[in-house]
C-alpha cells in the first residue's frame, strides 16, 4: 500500500541512493526503507539497474559531450526565442480589455441611435406639436431666468445686461 510517505520517499530515492540527501533526511529515509518492504525493493532494483549500468561501461563516443553541451545550449536558446515570441500575459489582457470596451461602445452607440433619438415628425401635426413643445420647453427656461433675475434684483446683485 503506497502512502504519502512512500510517495514522498520514492521522490527522492535517487538522491537518497547517490548520497545527496542531508543527514537528517537521509536518516528518515533509510528508517523508513527498513520498514516499508515495498520501497525498499524500488531502492534494491535501482541499485541493481545502476550496477549492470555500469557493468555495461559503453564507450563514450568522442566529442559525445561537447554536442549534449551544444544540444543543451541550442535549447535553451530557443526556449529564450519562444518566450520573446509570445505575446506577454499583460499584452494579452489589455488587448482583450480594449476589444471588450470597444465592443461595448458599438453596442451601446447602436442601442443609442436605435431607441435614443427622437423621431423626425412624419406628419404636418406631429411637426407642429414638436415646435409646440420646444416653444413650452424655450419659456419655462424664459420662465426661471426671470425668477433668478428677480430674485438676484430683491438681493441686490446687480444682473449684467448682456447675461454674462
Amino acid at each position: 500500500m503506497s502512502s504519502p510517505v512512500c510517495h514522498w520517499v520514492r521522490s527522492v530515492l535517487t538522491a537518497y541512493l547517490d548520497g545527496e540527501l542531508k543527514p537528517s533526511t537521509s536518516e528518515a529515509v533509510r528508517r523508513h526503507l527498513e520498514r516499508c518492504p515495498d520501497c525498499a525493493r524500488r531502492a534494491a532494483r535501482l541499485e541493481e539497474t545502476w550496477r549492470l549500468l555500469d557493468a555495461a561501461a559503453l564507450p563514450i563516443q568522442p566529442g559525445f559531450a561537447e554536442r549534449m553541451m551544444a544540444r543543451i545550449v541550442e535549447e535553451k536558446e530557443l526556449e529564450a526565442l519562444e518566450a520573446r515570441l509570445r505575446p506577454s500575459r499583460r499584452l494579452r489582457d489589455f488587448a482583450a480589455t480594449v476589444s471588450g470596451l470597444a465592443a461595448g461602445l458599438v453596442l451601446g452607440m447602436a442601442l443609442y441611435s436605435w431607441t435614443g433619438l427622437p423621431p423626425e415628425p412624419n406628419s404636418p401635426v406631429e411637426h407642429e406639436v414638436s415646435r409646440a413643445v420646444a416653444f413650452l420647453e424655450d419659456a419655462d427656461l424664459l420662465d426661471e431666468l426671470a425668477v433668478v433675475e428677480t430674485l438676484e434684483q430683491m438681493n441686490g446683485v446687480q444682473v449684467p445686461e448682456d447675461g454674462a
